[in-house]
């Protein structure tokens, strides 16, 4: 077995920096998921570069998830965050950006975290929902389900079974 750690750019307090704190998988959740609509999702890096192919005349739900890229695999990736907007994708994908720059400073710090940590290797997952009263209702079905570890509000009763959970 070779020391995967050996090269000189490794330092050994940093790995802490990565760990996340609130991965919670629930197969009882995921079972319970019940959507009133057909989610098709779209996959775009997250980066400034992106912006253009993001759609600026669309809203509906929309998740952060980090993928490694390590050696092809097909499904390596952990989701980190669901949101909505009533706005279009692009006009929200615009402001993740804005709080990515703004670092610390912004008003959402856990976000911005998420942001520049996982920079490189974090992507932007949308999916369009025509009807606006079901937006609401899909982002806390989902959040339900995955219990994203950057989501730091709950739906409903989730919030103090969640809080009870982690100590908080």
């Amino acid at each position: 077995m070779h020391d995967i750690f050996s090269h000189a750019s490794f330092e050994p307090g940093r790995l802490a920096d990565y760990k996340i704190h609130h991965m919670v998988l629930f197969p009882p959740a995921w079972a319970a998921c019940a959507l009133s609509v057909n989610l098709s999702w779209r996959i775009v890096p997250f980066d400034a570069s992106s912006l253009d192919s993001v759609p600026d005349d669309q809203r509906g739900i929309y998740s952060f998830v980090v993928q490694p890229g390590i050696a092809n695999h097909p499904a390596c990736a952990y989701l980190l965050y669901v949101g909505q907007t009533t706005r279009s994708f692009r006009v929200r994908y615009r402001e993740y950006l804005r709080d990515q720059a703004a670092g610390f400073d912004c008003r959402r710090p856990h976000i911005s975290g998420m942001l520049n940590k996982w920079k490189g290797y974090l992507w932007f997952c949308y999916a369009h929902i025509d009807d606006e009263s079901l937006i609401e209702p899909t982002e806390d079905a989902l959040i339900g389900a995955y219990l994203p570890p950057t989501n730091v509000e709950m739906p409903g009763k989730l919030n103090r079974a969640v809080a009870f959970f982690m100590g908080t």
